[in-house]
């Protein structure tokens, strides 16, 4: 038996930090809160015809609930919509069409997994499950326990998550077979245990197990789930060690192996996933293609697109702006703010990339296809930023876990750094250029709380996403200048984590920080409770 401990996983380019591609909203609280929902619908034997699902009470999630359209999310996941899914955006509907009731609330406290959700489920057949997970940022998750069993969960594997109905099982003998009987798909197994004293396990697997092995399972007495992999790169057995997480060591293997910066940043992920070169070079064009129709969308579509009452479609009024000639912006930068502008207008049907956040990846590449479209760069250009980027992202999250809870730093801060690296690296600067280029950024956003304002109309967030974008090309062009921040990459993003941790975590991120402090706030969050959420809290089939 391989135990958790013998699988290696670590922070790559396409599940951590250019990942999930998703409709658009955020990466944590719209891709990972649908993940979660995933796991809580496979958690049953039928499909899902009640739910509740509860939030910590000391978080205060209930009042933000829908800022980033997480209602939608967890419903969507519960009906095994995937991130890029469309549909996630009518979930309601769709749920209620389903037959699906469903009421958010609280649990009488909190579990002991910060901003948890609680899954109370009961499947069409009368079978009934138990489910706690988060959704830990960037569209990563965690599974803590499913019907008492406590596991640790992340979606980078099918799960086989099989148990004793009655205690003095075959259990033992069953697992094993299961194990063998997956070949060099087999990664490791976690022994799980009841309160009951009943056993369980949770076998993951690089392929999806066949009806032959859960058939094998279910004759010998015992009950048998499994859970989706999620993540875009598969974890397997035969993973390679993690090749660097700071800009020195890359460095130094780029001189050690005669390799370009950018294609030793390609080894990094060739160790971590067994893609080829070709294959990782591949989806990163398919990112770079996703990305510029986003920035491109609004104009593409002639800025015919709705506003909501949760979300204007600012790029109108800067378009209404620009042509009255009053822009006193260079055009580079009104390039930039067009392309920002179409990232924020998050419309239904075009795709994004998060980076980290969720809406990052399209921040980030505004100021890319401004810059190469000024300049004449070539697509190969772009897509080499697009993977130096990502090796700054990768480092940022082997140190810390760039999102929220960190405060907007982990978000806009990292994605500004990213941004900075990635233009810096697209006009020419060498490897130490863009390291301090992105150091420049991040130093530039600590401080920064994550205080979305729910109803607040995307309100602080847009200005510090917009920052991101506009500023990459000061930072590039001061570090080209050779002007030297002093501090490291990976110094600065440890500064980032040792604050978190010093730091009172309400006064970091969430509704009682920052901007969310002030009156106006106060009566934006009244408004999304009472006005935009109280339909939308619980829903009951009618019996008939």
């Amino acid at each position: 038996m391989k135990s958790k401990e013998d699988k290696l996983f670590y922070p790559d380019f396409f599940n951590d930090v250019f990942g999930p591609i998703m409709q658009p909203g955020s990466s944590g609280g719209f891709a990972g809160t649908d993940r979660i929902g995933r796991m809580a619908r496979h958690a049953l034997r039928s499909n899902p015809k009640r739910v509740k699902i509860l939030l910590n009470p000391s978080e205060k999630r209930l009042l933000s609930l829908g800022t980033w359209m997480e209602d939608r999310a967890y419903l969507g996941g519960l009906l095994d919509m995937d991130t890029e899914d469309i549909r996630l955006f009518d979930a309601h509907a769709v749920a209620r069409a389903a037959g699906l009731s469903y009421e958010f609330g609280e649990r009488e406290s909190d579990s002991p997994f910060p901003h948890s959700s609680t899954f109370l489920l009961e499947g069409e057949d009368g079978d009934t499950a138990e489910v706690l997970a988060t959704s830990i940022g960037g569209g990563m998750i965690r599974v803590h326990e499913v019907n008492g069993f406590s596991m640790d969960f992340q979606g980078d594997t099918y799960g086989i998550f099989l148990w004793e109905k009655q205690r003095e099982s075959e259990l033992s003998e069953v697992r094993q077979y299961v194990e063998d009987m997956l070949g060099e798909a087999y990664v490791a197994t976690s022994l799980l245990s009841h309160t009951d004293g009943r056993r369980g396990a949770l076998i993951e697997s690089s392929d999806e197990p066949s009806g032959e092995i859960l058939e094998a399972i279910r004759i010998h007495d015992l009950e048998v789930r499994v859970f989706p992999a999620v993540l875009p790169v598969i974890t397997k057995s035969n993973r390679g060690p993690q090749l660097f997480d700071t800009v020195t060591r890359w460095r130094e293997i780029a001189k050690e192996r005669n390799l370009s910066f950018v294609d030793t940043a390609i080894l990094y992920e060739q160790q971590f996933s067994g893609w080829s070169r070709d294959e990782i070079w591949t989806f990163f064009e398919r990112i770079a293609d996703i990305l510029d129709h986003q920035v491109h969308a609004l104009e593409r579509l002639n800025y015919n697109v709705e506003d909501t009452p949760m979300l204007p479609v600012y790029g109108k009024l800067w378009k209404a702006y620009e042509e009255q000639g009053k822009a006193v912006s260079d055009s580079i930068t009104k390039r930039m703010i067009v392309y920002a502008l179409s990232t924020n207008a998050k419309i239904p049907g075009v795709k994004i990339v998060p980076g980290p956040m969720g809406t990052g990846g399209g921040y980030l590449y505004s100021a890319v296809a401004a810059i190469s479209e000024a300049y004449d760069i070539p697509k190969e250009k772009r897509v080499e930023s697009l993977i130096v980027a990502a090796g700054f992202g990768m480092i940022a999250y082997s140190r810390s876990n760039p999102s929220g809870e960190r405060g907007c730093v982990g978000e806009s801060g990292v994605c500004a750094a990213m941004a900075a690296a990635a233009v810096t690296h697209l006009i020419g600067g060498d490897s130490y250029a863009v390291e301090n280029a992105a150091s420049m950024a991040l130093q530039a956003s600590f401080g920064i709380t994550c205080d979305a304002i729910p109803g607040g109309l995307e309100f602080p967030c847009l200005t510090r996403t917009l920052r991101a974008t506009v500023t990459a090309p000061l930072y590039a062009d001061l570090a080209c200048a050779g002007i030297n921040p002093l501090i490291p990459w990976h110094e600065v993003v440890d500064a980032m984590e040792l604050h978190y941790r010093r730091t009172e975590q309400k006064l970091l991120c969430g509704s009682q920080c920052g901007l969310n402090c002030t009156p106006t706030a106060k009566k934006c969050m009244e408004f999304m409770a009472q006005d935009v959420m109280k339909d939308n809290l619980k829903y009951e089939v009618e019996k008939r």
